[in-house]
């Protein structure tokens, strides 16, 4: 409780230093809409459970939505602009945003709380509490329960869905297996990846383990899942073709077997339950596919790389942590506990086949079991060893401390002084010092200055002195500041701002803001 308690304060100290990142807006207007409109139409990309949690502070303190728009043909930009409007609507927008970022700390009490039980019935109680204290010390963990976001949430469920099905294989129960279905319906409600992530976990335990189907639990949890996924819906039902949009391979199998499409055209124009689901699903398939523009060691690509996630992981992490997290696992692998380790390597598979490579965030679920391989050699070593493991808990725990408060865009050793090198999109950047940037040009008593921002904080309420646009192309004098995201991604795809980068910056703001003075 009190390393929970711990872990809980020093992540709510960060809550006013850090101003909106890109994707926390976007989350609290499809909350908000669903608050305030009992619609759910801005984005089905992602689940409905988080995204009501973080706007429900707000929405009861009286934020407001400005308008209600149509989904169907709202762009992506419009939604954050909405979410931004919304947190400033009271006229306290830091207060609005502290609310909507405390809605992800029931998740991370959960996560905790998982762990301990977990790695106790594994290795005794203070094998538990080591675990806990491991993951309450990780920058990736404390950055990203800061925010009003789905990544710690998402680690949480995948957790809980994870323990309960290990515990059901071990004693097969009806009541376990109507666990095990919500939990694993939670888990989707929360993010559509830990669909991924529990289905490669529970297909590597269940070839280890080769245990006797009981079909029957099976049967219930599938439909105590279904019940609970309709719920997080509210039990809406809806028309699939109201908003499911162009579908040419679905044209093309029609045209080739025209007897299917009166089939097809009923079940499209049948209201049904879990449309937004099976939508939500369908556009993470096609986002999935087309990839996301993403940054390593200088190179942009799409479709992403299979060394990204072992690079993340390899400077996102402590070192301390990551070298008992390695020994961890190979004794964990050795032993009759496998389980978490297994899980472990079934996450890490999902995140390296994955064709979008945006960060450490998108593989917080393999931390806490790691962190249940490493605790073990702390806490059941002979004494006569116990100093190396000692000394590595330490090693993290300093790393830690030296983090404070910028754990989002913390590195390790390995990445030097220039981390920009290796990742610059929200492993480093994800738009959250624009406040900072704002006060240092106060401080300095700027008139004006050129910005290239990469978040979705409103430019016009943050402070700042006259803003121009930055040009990728065209030399500009003065005080000009740029996000880490355009000064290294852009600039790995097309050269932008290949003129500014033979400039020193003057100052670095925060960790992803370069401030530059260039005289005339």
């Amino acid at each position: 409780m009190l390393l929970t308690i711990l872990g809980c304060d020093r992540v709510m100290s960060t809550y006013n230093v850090f101003n909106e990142t890109e994707d926390e807006p976007d989350h609290i207007a499809s909350g908000m809409e669903l608050l305030q409109f009992g619609t759910y139409t801005y984005e089905r990309l992602h689940p409905p459970l988080v995204r009501l949690a973080v706007a429900l502070g707000p929405y009861l303190n009286g934020n407001r939505l400005e308008v209600q728009r149509d989904g169907n043909i709202i762009g992506d930009t419009m939604v954050f602009h909405d979410g931004s409007r919304a947190l400033h609507s009271t006229g306290d927008y830091w207060g609005s945003l502290r609310l909507a970022r405390m809605g992800v700390l029931p998740f991370l009490i959960l996560f905790f709380s998982v762990t301990f039980v977990w790695a106790r019935s594994l290795h005794g109680e203070w094998a538990g509490v080591m675990a806990v204290a491991l993951l309450s010390l990780l920058p990736p963990i404390l950055g990203h329960a800061g925010l009003a976001t789905l990544d710690v949430p998402c680690a949480a469920t995948v957790l809980l869905a994870l323990f309960l099905f290990t515990r059901w294989l071990d004693a097969p129960t009806m009541r376990g297996a109507v666990l095990v279905g919500i939990a694993v319906a939670i888990a989707w409600l929360t993010k559509f990846s830990s669909i991924a992530f529990l289905g490669a976990g529970f297909a590597l335990a269940l070839a280890w383990t080769r245990p006797k189907v009981a079909w029957k639990q099976v049967a219930i949890a599938a439909v105590a899942g279904i019940v609970t996924l309709w719920a997080g819906y509210a039990f809406s039902v809806h028309r699939l073709d109201e908003a499911w949009g162009p579908h040419p391979r679905i044209d093309t199998i029609l045209e080739q077997h025209p007897s299917l499409r009166p089939a097809f055209q009923l079940a499209m124009t049948t209201p049904l339950p879990l449309t937004e689901l099976v939508i939500g699903v369908r556009d993470l398939g096609r986002k999935n596919e087309l990839g996301h523009e993403s940054y390593l060691l200088g190179e942009s690509r799409r479709t992403g790389w299979w060394s990204f996630f072992p690079v993340v992981l390899g400077v996102k992490t402590p070192l301390g942590f990551l070298l008992l997290a390695l020994a961890g696992l190979v004794v964990t692998l050795r032993t009759q506990n496998k389980l978490p380790a297994l899980y472990a390597l079934a996450i890490f598979a999902v995140c390296v086949v994955s064709r979008i490579d945006l960060g450490v965030r998108h593989i917080l679920p393999i931390y806490p079991l790691l962190a249940m391989c490493a605790a073990p050699l702390i806490v059941n070593i002979s004494p006569r060893w116990v100093l190396l493991p000692s000394l590595l808990f330490a090693w993290t725990a300093m790393d830690s401390v030296r983090a404070h408060p910028d754990y989002l865009a913390h590195f390790n050793e390995i990445a030097g002084n220039q981390p920009e090198r290796i990742l610059a999109e929200s492993d480093l950047d994800w738009g959250q010092d624009l406040d900072r940037l704002a006060k240092r040009l106060r401080s300095l008593q700027v008139p004006s200055v050129s910005i290239r921002y990469f978040g979705s904080a409103l430019l016009e309420e943050s402070g700042l002195p006259e803003v121009h646009a930055l040009d990728p192309r065209t030399p500009t004098t003065g005080w000009i500041a740029i996000s880490a995201h355009y000064l290294y991604l852009e600039h790995a795809i097309d050269g932008s701002y290949d003129w500014l980068k033979r400039y020193e910056p003057r100052q670095h703001i925060g960790k992803s803001i370069d401030l530059f003075y260039i005289p005339e």
